[in-house]
C-alpha cells in the first residue's frame, strides 16, 4: 500500500494521486469495505448461499452502513460544497452525486427483494446491477468530488464533515463502524484509522466492539 506524503493511505488497486491537503483514508476505507461486501455477495450467489444466515447477517451490515454513509454525504458534506461549490461543472457533480445515490436505493431493495423471494430469480442480475452502480458512483466520486472537498472545504470542512457524522451517529454507530470497516482492512489502514478515534474509544474498540463484532458469523468468512 502507498502512502502519500500526508499520510493518506492509496489501497491496492486505487490510482495513486499527487498527495492533497486533505487526508481522505476514511472515505478510501469505506468504499474498500463497500467493495469488499459486494464480492463477498456475488461469491454468496454463485455458491448458492444466500440462505445462509451468515450471509443475510453481512448484507445487512452492508446496507446498513450504506445508508448510514449516504445520508451522512446527503446531511453535511454535498450542502456544505454547494455553497462554495458554486461554478456549473461543480455543480453539476454534486448533482450527480444526489442522482446516483437516489439510484442506488432501488438497486438495494432489488437485491432484497430477490434474496427473500423463494428461489434465486432475479438475484444475480439485481447483485450485478448493485455492484456495478455502486462502483461506478465511488470511482466518480473519488474522482470529481473528493476534489472540490479538497478545493472548497478544506481540511477543516472535511473534520466538520467528519464531526457531525460521528455526533449524528453516536457511540453506538461507531461500535459498529469500524469493525465492519477494518473487517480484512490491511493493518497500516486499520491503524491509521484507529489513530483518528480518542483513547477511550480505541479501548472500547479492542475490548469490546472488535470482539462482539467477531462473534457473529457474516458472509460464511472468517473475520479478523
Amino acid at each position: 500500500m502507498t502512502t502519500t506524503n500526508t499520510g493518506q493511505q492509496i489501497p491496492p488497486g486505487r490510482p495513486s494521486r499527487p498527495a492533497g491537503k486533505v487526508d481522505f483514508t476514511f472515505m478510501y476505507a469505506a468504499h474498500d469495505a463497500f467493495n469488499r461486501d459486494l464480492l463477498r455477495l456475488a461469491a454468496a450467489v454463485e455458491a448458492g448461499r444466500t440462505a445462509d444466515p451468515a450471509v443475510r447477517t453481512g448484507w445487512e451490515a452492508f446496507k446498513n452502513q450504506l445508508h448510514a454513509h449516504h445520508t451522512a454525504e446527503d446531511s453535511w458534506l454535498w450542502p456544505a460544497l454547494r455553497g462554495k461549490a458554486t461554478r456549473p461543472g461543480e455543480v453539476s457533480v454534486l448533482d450527480a452525486m444526489e442522482a446516483e445515490h437516489a439510484r442506488i436505493d432501488p438497486l438495494l431493495s432489488g437485491v432484497d427483494a430477490s434474496l427473500t423471494a423463494t428461489g434465486l430469480a432475479g438475484l444475480t442480475e439485481n447483485a450485478s446491477a448493485l455492484a456495478s452502480a455502486l462502483a461506478a458512483h465511488m470511482e466518480h466520486e473519488e474522482d470529481h468530488a473528493l476534489p472540490l472537498v479538497e478545493a472548497h472545504l478544506g481540511p477543516e470542512g472535511w473534520a466538520a464533515f467528519g464531526k457531525a457524522a460521528g455526533k449524528s451517529a453516536g457511540l453506538r454507530g461507531a461500535a459498529e463502524l469500524f469493525p465492519w470497516m477494518l473487517d480484512d482492512a490491511p493493518a497500516d489502514t486499520s491503524k491509521r484509522l484507529l489513530s483518528m478515534l480518542p483513547p477511550p474509544a480505541r479501548l472500547l474498540y479492542r475490548a469490546l466492539w472488535r470482539p462482539g463484532y467477531t462473534r457473529t458469523p457474516r458472509w460464511g468468512t472468517a473475520t479478523n
